[in-house]
Order: C-alpha cells, then sequence, then structure tokens
C-alpha cells in the first residue's frame, strides 16, 4: 500500500530509470524511490499496516571502509529465526538504495544475536538486542 495512493502518479504510464530502497521515515517499513526519465522522481512512503517487529542495523567500519560497505550481518531472533543480509547501497541499474541493514523480525520483540563479520576480517557479536530500533554498531 502506498501513502497517497491515488495521487502517487503511478497511475498514469512513465519510463522509470531506477529504485531506491529505504526506511526513509524510520518507522520499520521499507520505501521507495523512483526516478522517473523527464519528470520529478516519486517517493513511495509504506503505509502498510504495522505491527510486526524489526531492527535496522547502521554500520561504522574502524579497520574497515568507513561505512562498512561489504559487512556480512546474521541475525538470530529470540524464536530462533535465522536471517542473513549484508551492508550494501548495490540494487540494480542507476541507482542505489539507503545503507542501513533492515531486517523484518515478525513477533521476535528481541534478538538473541547479531553477529558482523567486516570487510576487514573481525568478526563482532552482539547479544540481547530490543527490537523497533535503528541501531549503531561501530566496527570493534
Amino acid at each position: 500500500m502506498v501513502q497517497g495512493e491515488a495521487g502517487s502518479g503511478l497511475e498514469i504510464a512513465a519510463a522509470h530509470r531506477g529504485l531506491g530502497l529505504g526506511d526513509l521515515d524510520n518507522d520499520g517499513r521499507v520505501d521507495a524511490v523512483l526516478s522517473v526519465i523527464g519528470d520529478e522522481a516519486k517517493v513511495l512512503f509504506n503505509a502498510s499496516p504495522g505491527g510486526k517487529n524489526w531492527i535496522i542495523i547502521v554500520t561504522e567500519g574502524s579497520a574497515s571502509n568507513r561505512q562498512g560497505i561489504g559487512t556480512r550481518v546474521k541475525v538470530t531472533g529470540e524464536s530462533g529465526l535465522i536471517q542473513y543480509n549484508h551492508t550494501t547501497t548495490c540494487v540494480g541499474y542507476a541507482s542505489s538504495s539507503d545503507n542501513r541493514v533492515h531486517f523484518g523480525l515478525g513477533a521476535d520483540r528481541r534478538i538473541r544475536e547479531i553477529e558482523l563479520l567486516w570487510p576487514s576480517g573481525r568478526r563482532q557479536v552482539l547479544t540481547g538486542i530490543a527490537a523497533n530500533q535503528v541501531l549503531k554498531v561501530r566496527e570493534e
């Protein structure tokens, strides 16, 4: 569901070049920005029903690159659900996305463990993390 869907401009056919994804309003739901050839970009806020848990991880490298691009992240929820992702901005042609790493956690209100494998080869583990936050992790 897109907030303001009727006036979003998507009901009119147009040539689009790229798509950037990220949680623009830090509400745990991934939003989108579409580039339109010959027109203004379209910002689409995700207005789907909330109620599920999430975490966004911001990586900051010290021995690795400043944004931690390439950091592999493993999240284990309190239910035992394991998810993997990595820090990147690459999503497709002629676009980039938020470098923050987003995980949907469903009913899990806590995260048992977050494991980060930094580009430098360093391994870092965090435990007992609360859901529904933007968590900044600096490489140790």
